[in-house]
């Protein structure tokens, strides 16, 4: 087997599951006697955390994407590209998540570079874009999702980002404005973060199920690569998948007695596969894009909805900003304002703590939904 200890590199640093490795082009120590192997590529944060977790000690994973940001909305440089053809295998979403990451395998491809490309997106079950209608899989076909209980709630499709419009900056111009925002945003904005060609929400790594499926096609890519470990990896996916089952219980049970069914997300509408999981409604500020805009009838609606819901606890997305958060704290009936977060990345401080996907699921959105939904 071979020694090589694994981690997974973000920018100037080197995050894995247990430790920061340490910064960008370090390498760990080979043991005596061992094969030095060209790591595997991950495309986004949480694709190298499930990659490192199968890997285990038999293969290097490394973060394509530099430390704390958004693997969707980040551009490469030409360096990027040479560490994928240079790499055993490149595991990414899936076509039309990350159009740099669609460009290099296209050009693998090509080239015939001789890189193994794994679709950690294959075969999963997505939900429609605007919170509507029924789960698609990633080719755009129909299919039900067997690993979760039925729940009609939906999100609102008018949601989008966060930002801190008052109703007193704009409202003599409310009508046109609003109508070119939301036009503007939803065309040039929505596109950038959905699955371009199935019109789907790409944050499916937020329910443990379908989490479940990714690392599964990760094990199946990585044993092609490398049959000698075969084993190894089958092995290590079960064990990661029998974590993630223990997080879907654990969020089964915290969420089960709450007092509230609607959450308010004061940022970008990435979680209603959280949502949909467990059973309660989830109104966004903002649609799927990151660095959407809200306009002054987004904040406007956010305002209705903690009234009508008696909402207490604003959910503020960690890697945008929190202005519009503390702008609703502010101006409405809500108290606080609590950490949430789609995964794309870590912080400093996680990173520091040695977290992974599960780490900040379970100690950053489960405290905070918890509260939110009234648990506590």
């Amino acid at each position: 087997m071979r020694q090589s200890r694994r981690r997974f590199i973000a920018g100037t640093a080197a995050v894995t599951t247990g430790l920061v490795a340490g910064c960008l082009g370090t390498t760990n120590a080979e043991a005596p006697g061992s094969t030095e192997t060209e790591p595997v590529q991950a495309s986004f944060f949480v694709l190298s955390d499930f990659a490192s977790h199968v890997a285990g000690d038999a293969l290097t994973v490394e973060n394509l994407v530099p430390f704390g940001q958004h693997g969707h909305g980040w551009e490469p440089g030409p360096d990027v590209q040479r560490r994928v053809f240079d790499a055993t295998a490149f595991v990414y979403m899936g076509q039309g998540f990350q159009p740099w990451a669609d460009n290099i395998v296209q050009n693998v491809r090509a080239d015939d570079a001789g890189v193994a490309v794994i679709e950690a997106r294959r075969g999963v079950d997505l939900l429609d874009a605007d919170g509507d209608g029924d789960a698609h899989d990633h080719d755009g076909g129909e299919n039900e999702d067997g690993h979760e209980d039925d729940h009609d709630e939906h999100e609102s499709k008018d949601e989008h980002d966060a930002d801190t419009h008052t109703e007193d900056d704009h409202d003599e111009h409310e009508s046109k404005d609003d109508h070119d925002a939301d036009t503007h945003t939803e065309d040039e904005h929505d596109e950038h973060d959905a699955d371009t060609h199935t019109g789907t929400d790409p944050h499916f790594w937020l329910d443990p199920a379908r989490a479940t499926v990714a690392v599964e096609n990760i094990a199946q890519g990585l044993a092609e690569v490398d049959g000698a470990n075969e084993e190894t990896y089958t092995q290590n996916a079960a064990a990661f998948g029998d974590r993630l089952a223990a997080l879907d219980d654990t969020y089964r049970e915290r969420l089960s007695d709450r007092t509230r069914d609607t959450v308010l997300v004061a940022g970008h509408n990435s979680f209603q596969y959280l949502g949909r999981r467990y059973g309660f409604q989830v109104e966004a500020l903002t649609g799927l894009a990151p660095d959407a805009e809200p306009t002054p009838r987004d904040v406007r609606r956010a305002q209705q909805v903690i009234d009508d819901h008696d909402i207490e606890y604003i959910l503020a997305p960690v890697f945008e900003s929190d202005r519009a958060a503390r702008q609703l704290v502010t101006e409405t009936s809500a108290v606080e304002a609590l950490p949430l977060t789609p995964v794309p990345s870590l912080t400093e401080e996680w990173a520091e703590q040695g977290w992974g996907y599960v780490d900040v699921m379970e100690r950053v959105n489960l405290p905070s939904l918890a509260k939110a939904l009234g648990t506590e």
